[in-house]
Parts: structure tokens; C-alpha cells; sequence
């Protein structure tokens, strides 16, 4: 009996030694048993919230986070603070204080059942801004954190290193160790090892979290020496990083705006400048990722579309310039690190204007002789589109263009509006006039200006509807092209733009005008002006309005061949100045304010993932998909695909409505693709189609024709809209036909009978009775 007990003892002692611990909520078997039983409560902290420095977050609750590193470089359990109301959790907190303190930076798994997986913690140690990691020793393309994380989609943390050996940093999962997690409660003495991970634990009002790194899995006590970090001071956050060469990896300017500047013509090439969003400037952030190289010479455009920045200069290079690199005229770059993609000296013979994306594989090329095609794909530029050419630098020059969900309309001096089929690349439509610049506002509609009237263009029949400036007139941006300060709002349905000066450029006074009221305030917005010699004045576009908050970013230099001085001013929706930054002096010239594009487009569950179709049936595509820093009315839905077209056919009309029309009995999956500013998203909707008898009442005739009927050879369709689909169907409703080409239907094959004929135009879905003789 007695070795039976000491037998079952021995078990249950062998037991509890081998029983699984959870790491972040995971069951662990592999920690050796030395490390299983140190896990129990551990000593209370060694300092109390009063002593913390650095805070982050705003609230009534407190707690505090501490990282132990316990890898011999000092100071090592540093601590914050982290503030907030309603509910948080410590996943909540590390993001948090990640993404304001950007000496912090923290390998995360985000995707696992437990929610995150902290792999790894990093801090800044030696102040060389170098916070960046090397994975699996590839030392060629450092992975940047964003807001202070660098994701993972597996647990291999084993393979993450530092860039800089002199920071703090630990990482493991299997090899090196594991970060292990300790907490402490208001109503408990002292801390003790959690068994969930940052995302199931919930922060309560004066609780800390302790992450403590057990390298070789062996249990390494709490520090008796916690340290409060001191308040984080931003400088030219990651220019150490960005001089090395190669850098191709996710960067850190997505907080804020940047800033393109002609530059100081003869001394420097064009550069851009990055202001985050706790007001920290960094300058020239792509010649400090690409090894001092800059773009081309005066440098007057920039637009962001997909994950590409696109900035165009007028010529390729300024000699003058001995310091930085010359890019050219096309410059392409990472949006989010800065880093070179391409350059190209000639994009068509011509001086460099502006950019426009059409679709996630080609843009439009802007340029003082035309407009260019660029394949985003294989990064080239393409030839001039017909119509567009221009034999005069200062009378036929391109300006600013916009693409709507249908259309790209683009200014050609002295000519007007070109309205181009993005499909085709064909010019379509003129609109004569002597525009100055052109938007979209939020509800969708077209604005264009001139010097002293804003037109109205219909977007889809292209009529036009004008409305006097009452005082006050627009400056003439096309003698030393510039892209103009005429802005659309994102927020709210209203458009801006800077009074002309009393001789050239613009004046001190913010026009706004209601889109939905057609009324003016002339004197919305006055800059300041300074006393003395010099005054404070708009130069370039000079405004540009924030698409996700509505507030108006101003850039000023000083008159008078000063132009050392720059401001740039923020002001909210209501005319308040609230912020004003000062550059650096010196001659930047600052030419256009460009905001990142950080969101995708977001189809909500609106729009039906099935739908059963018996007649011609119509879904709005303006209502189920919206983009948070993009305007919603331009983004760009398309038929991806059909998996049958035998069964229904689909198309988008011109109201931006899907139009599905049954053709026979069956199901197809049709995927539709929305582009939003170069993000793309696709939705496939399961179509259960109920038409085997092809009922007669569908019939549509307005609009819409064919002849000569009844036909012997070739059928031609008479209609104003664009045909985007034709099939012929024989009394049974099987499909016999769908052969078309420019408006022409070859039926010399089909015997002679009646057939049905059912067309997809872009406006609706037509079908007529057709005789074979």
C-alpha cells in the first residue's frame, strides 16, 4: 500500500512538473520544468504612478506598461503610462504607446485565435533612429514599423533581429525564448503570471502590465529597478535608416501630409517635405531614403495613387544643383517609405505637368505637349493620346486632370475641358473654354474655373451650367504653370479657392463656395500679414483641403525676393486658424500639399451576396461602397468577371448601377471591382437566373434600335449610349449569336425564324424581336 501511495505521489509530482503552461494563451509543453515553477506571484513594483513621466492617451482611468528586456543594456524595465475612458485592453495599450512614442517599436502575430501574439519589443536605446528589424538575416530591406509595429503572419519571432545592435530588442517563440506576461490588479499586493494574452486582458483603473523577455526559456524575476521613460521628442525620425540604399520596405509616412516644393531654381532639384500629426517636420524625406537624390527641376505636382507617390517636375534637372541627385521629370516612389521605384528624364518630348491614375494598371501623364500613357504595371511611359498634342508650351500646355467614375477630364489651355474614355483612351467630348483648374466635389458633380466664373460640367452628359464670381477673381495659374488653389472638399460639399492678387499670383482672402446653395463667401479666410518690409503671402496651390478631417492646409512664404520664411497653417471648416507650423528658413517654394492614402475602399453588407434575377434588374453601386480619405463619387466600379454569361449579363450603366439581365436558366458568379484612388477591392454576387421563356413585355424601345429588320446579312444597332454587350437568342432561348463589332451584327450563318436580340448598353438593357429572312 505504502509504494502505491509514494507511486500515485511520484505521478501527480511528475504531473504538474510536465503540465502545459499557456504563453499569451497558447499551451506550451516544450518550457523546461525549472521555468514551469518560477511562474508564481512576484513582487509588487518598485516605483508608483506618481513617479511615471511619459503618458500617453487622454481619460479618467490609469495604468501603467513595463518592458523588461533583460538583455544587459541599461536602463532596462522601462515604464509608461497609458490613459483612457470606457473599456481598453493591454493590446489596446501597446498599440497605443507604440504608436506615439516612436522610440518603441514591437514585432506583432495579429491574426491568431488569441487575438495578437507579442513577438517582440524594441526601444531606441542609443538615439540613432534606426528602429527598424532585419528578418531571417536579409540586411538589404529593413522592415520600418508603422505607428511602431512590424507584422507577422506566423510564429516565427526566432527570426527577427535589430537593425541597430545598440537598441534594445528581443524576440523568440521556440529558440530564443519567449516574451512572458505579468499583471497586477488595484486589489492585488504584488504581480502574477497571465495565462491570456494582451487582447483578452482587460486594463482596469490603476493596473500594470509587466512584459518580461525569458531568454532560453529560463524564468527571469521582475526587475526591483523600474525606470520612467522620458517623454518622446521627435527629430528626423528614420533619416539614419532612410541613407541606407535599398530600402524597400513599408515606411512611417502615413500620419500626416506632405509637402512638394518647387525648390530654389538653379541651386537645388525639386523635394518634398512630411509633417506628421504631432506637428514634428521632416524635410527632403525622399533625397534621405534614396541616397540624396531629389526629382526634377522645379517640381510643381504630386498625387499619391495605389502605393505609388507620383511627383512630376517641368524639366528632367536643375544644374545648378551640386548636392542632390536629379530624378527627372516622372519621379515614382514608395508612398509610404519614399523610396525610388523609377524616374524618367522624357515622358514625350514634353515639360512635366501633372499625373493622373485610371485605373491600378495605367495613369495619365500630364505634360506641355500632350497627354502621355503610363503602364503602372511595367512602369513605362506610353504614347500621347490623339487629341491632346500641343505645339505651344504657354497655349496649349495640359493641366489639371481628375478621374471620375467614368471619365478623366483634363484642361488643355485655350482649348477647354478634354473629356477622355478611360476604356479607349479616346478623347470623347471638348468642353471650349478658358479654364484655369478643375475638382469633384463630394456629391460627385464637376467644377471647373476660370478667371472670373465656376462651371458646373453635368458629369455624364457633359452639359454645363455657369456661375459669376460676384467680386473677387481667380489667379491665372497657366503663364509659370502651377496646379492652382481651386480645392474640393471631401468632408462637406463645398469648394475653395484663394482670391487673385492685385498684380500676379494670389491674394490674402479664401473663397468658399456651396455646392448645394451656389453661394459665395469671398472673405471666408484671410491669412495673416506680418508688419514691416515683407509680407506673409499664398504661394503655389497654395491650398489643399485634409479629406478625412475638412481642414484647410495653407502654405505662405514672404513677398518682396525674400522667400526665406514659410508657414503652413491649418484652419478648420468654420475659418479658425488653429495651428501654424514654421519651416526651416529657407527657399523651398512649396508647390502642392499631398495627404497619404491610407484607406481601401469598403463595400458595406448592402450590397447582396445573392440575388435571384427573373427580368431586367438594377443594383445602386453609389450606396454600398465608401472610402474614408477618398471621395466616395470617383470611385471606379467594374464587371470583373462573369462565370456565365450564357445564363445572365452584366453590366454598369452610367448611374453607376449594375444591371443584370437574364438570358437563360442557370447561376453565374459575377465579381465586381471597385477602385478607390488606386485601392482595389472585389465582391462576387451569386446569380440565380430564372429566364428560359424571354418574356416580350421586356421589350425596351426608346433609345434604342436595330435595322434593317427583317435582315439578311448584317444587323446595325442604332442607339446614343455605349454598347456593352449583344446576344441573340433563338426561339428555344438557346444562345446563337453574340458576335459584334462597331455597331455591326454578322447574321448571314443563322437560319431563317425569329430570334431575340438583347443588348447591354451603359444606360439600361433593351431587347427586340428580329427576322432572319
Amino acid at each position: 500500500m505504502k509504494k502505491f501511495y509514494l507511486f500515485t505521489l511520484l505521478f501527480l509530482f511528475a504531473f504538474f512538473i510536465n503540465a502545459q503552461v499557456k504563453v499569451q494563451g497558447v499551451l506550451r509543453n516544450d518550457i523546461p520544468a525549472v521555468a514551469k515553477s518560477q511562474l508564481k506571484s512576484a513582487a509588487a513594483p518598485s516605483i508608483s504612478f506618481s513617479d511615471i513621466k511619459y503618458w500617453v492617451g487622454t481619460g479618467s482611468n490609469e495604468a501603467a506598461f513595463v518592458v523588461q528586456w533583460n538583455d544587459s543594456k541599461n536602463p532596462d524595465a522601462l515604464v509608461w503610462g497609458f490613459r483612457w475612458n470606457g473599456n481598453a485592453t493591454g493590446a489596446d495599450m501597446i498599440k497605443a504607446i507604440a504608436k506615439e512614442d516612436q522610440r518603441l517599436f514591437t514585432l506583432l502575430y495579429q491574426g491568431t485565435p488569441q487575438g495578437i501574439a507579442v513577438g517582440g519589443f524594441g526601444f531606441d536605446l542609443d538615439g540613432q533612429n534606426l528602429a527598424a528589424l532585419y528578418f531571417n538575416g536579409n540586411t538589404s530591406t529593413p522592415l520600418l514599423p508603422v505607428n511602431g509595429i512590424v507584422n507577422t503572419t506566423a510564429y516565427n519571432f526566432d527570426d527577427y533581429t535589430a537593425v541597430d545592435a545598440n537598441d534594445h530588442w528581443q524576440s523568440g517563440w521556440m529558440t530564443n525564448g519567449y516574451w512572458s506576461y505579468w499583471v497586477k490588479n488595484p486589489a492585488n499586493a504584488n504581480f502574477g503570471y497571465s495565462s491570456v494574452g494582451a487582447t483578452s486582458r482587460v486594463l482596469q483603473n490603476g493596473s500594470w502590465d509587466v512584459w518580461n523577455f525569458n531568454s532560453s526559456f529560463n524564468t527571469i524575476p521582475l526587475s526591483s529597478t523600474m525606470t520612467p521613460v522620458a517623454p518622446y521628442v521627435s527629430s528626423a525620425a528614420l533619416t539614419g535608416l532612410m541613407n541606407m540604399k535599398n530600402v524597400n520596405t513599408v515606411g512611417n509616412y502615413t500620419d500626416g501630409f506632405f509637402i512638394v516644393n518647387e525648390e530654389w531654381f538653379g541651386h537645388t532639384n525639386g523635394s518634398v517635405n512630411f509633417i506628421d500629426n504631432n506637428g514634428s517636420i521632416d524635410y527632403r524625406v525622399y533625397s534621405n531614403a534614396n541616397n540624396n537624390h531629389a526629382f526634377g527641376a522645379t517640381t510643381q505636382y504630386g498625387t499619391i495613387y495605389g502605393d505609388k507617390f507620383y511627383f512630376v517636375s517641368k524639366q528632367a534637372a536643375d544644374g545648378g544643383d551640386t548636392q542632390y541627385t536629379p530624378g527627372g521629370r516622372l519621379v515614382v516612389a514608395n508612398a509610404q517609405t519614399m523610396q525610388k521605384i523609377a524616374s524618367f528624364d522624357n515622358i514625350g518630348g514634353g515639360d512635366g505637368r501633372t499625373f493622373v491614375g485610371v485605373n491600378e494598371h495605367k495613369g495619365y501623364i500630364g505634360a506641355s505637349n500632350g497627354i502621355y500613357l503610363f503602364d503602372i504595371d511595367n512602369l513605362a511611359v506610353g504614347n500621347v493620346i490623339p487629341g491632346t498634342e500641343g505645339a505651344d508650351l504657354y497655349s496649349e500646355q495640359i493641366g489639371n486632370m481628375i478621374r471620375t467614375s467614368k471619365h478623366v477630364f483634363a484642361l488643355k489651355q485655350q482649348v477647354g475641358i478634354l473629356v477622355i474614355d478611360p476604356n479607349t483612351d479616346t478623347v470623347i467630348n471638348t468642353i471650349p473654354g478658358d479654364f484655369q483648374s478643375i475638382v469633384q466635389a463630394k456629391d460627385g458633380s464637376v467644377w471647373a474655373i476660370k478667371i472670373n466664373t465656376i462651371v458646373n460640367v453635368n458629369p455624364k452628359t457633359f452639359t454645363t451650367q455657369s456661375y459669376s464670381i460676384p467680386t473677387s477673381t481667380y489667379a491665372n495659374s497657366w503663364g509659370a504653370w502651377n496646379a492652382g488653389s481651386f480645392s474640393a472638399s471631401n468632408t462637406d460639399n463645398i469648394l475653395y479657392w484663394f482670391k487673385a492678387g492685385s498684380m500676379w499670383g494670389l491674394g490674402s482672402q479664401i473663397v468658399k463656395f456651396d455646392v448645394n446653395t451656389k453661394t459665395f463667401n469671398e472673405s471666408f479666410i484671410t491669412i495673416p500679414q506680418q508688419t514691416g518690409t515683407y509680407k506673409q503671402t499664398p504661394y503655389g496651390a497654395a491650398l489643399r483641403v485634409n479629406p478625412i478631417t475638412g481642414e484647410l492646409i495653407v502654405n505662405t512664404t514672404e513677398t518682396g525676393g525674400h522667400y526665406q520664411k514659410n508657414w503652413v497653417h491649418t484652419y478648420d471648416m468654420n475659418g479658425n486658424m488653429i495651428n501654424t507650423k514654421i519651416l526651416n528658413d529657407y527657399y523651398w517654394f512649396p508647390a502642392l500639399t499631398v495627404f497619404p492614402d491610407n484607406t481601401a475602399p469598403v463595400v458595406n453588407n448592402t450590397l447582396p451576396s445573392q440575388v435571384t434575377v427573373a427580368s431586367s434588374t438594377t443594383i445602386n453601386l453609389k450606396t454600398v461602397v465608401s472610402d474614408g480619405d477618398s471621395f466616395n463619387a470617383a470611385i471606379v466600379k467594374t464587371v470583373k468577371s462573369n462565370s456565365n454569361s450564357s445564363v445572365v449579363s452584366a453590366g454598369i450603366n452610367a448611374d453607376d448601377e449594375l444591371v443584370l439581365q437574364p438570358v437563360g436558366t442557370g447561376v453565374a458568379d459575377v465579381v465586381i471591382s471597385f477602385n478607390s484612388n488606386g485601392k482595389v477591392v472585389e465582391k462576387t454576387i451569386t446569380v440565380n437566373s430564372q429566364d428560359a421563356t424571354l418574356a416580350t413585355s421586356e421589350i425596351k424601345k426608346l433609345n434604342f434600335g436595330i435595322y434593317p429588320n427583317p435582315a439578311t446579312d448584317v444587323v446595325y444597332i442604332k442607339t446614343e449610349e455605349k454598347v456593352i454587350n449583344i446576344a441573340i437568342y433563338d426561339a428555344s432561348g438557346k444562345l446563337v449569336n453574340t458576335q459584334f463589332n462597331n455597331g455591326q451584327i454578322n447574321v448571314s450563318m443563322l437560319p431563317k425564324g425569329m430570334y431575340i436580340l438583347k443588348a447591354v448598353t451603359d444606360k439600361a438593357v433593351y431587347q427586340q424581336k428580329l427576322i432572319k429572312k
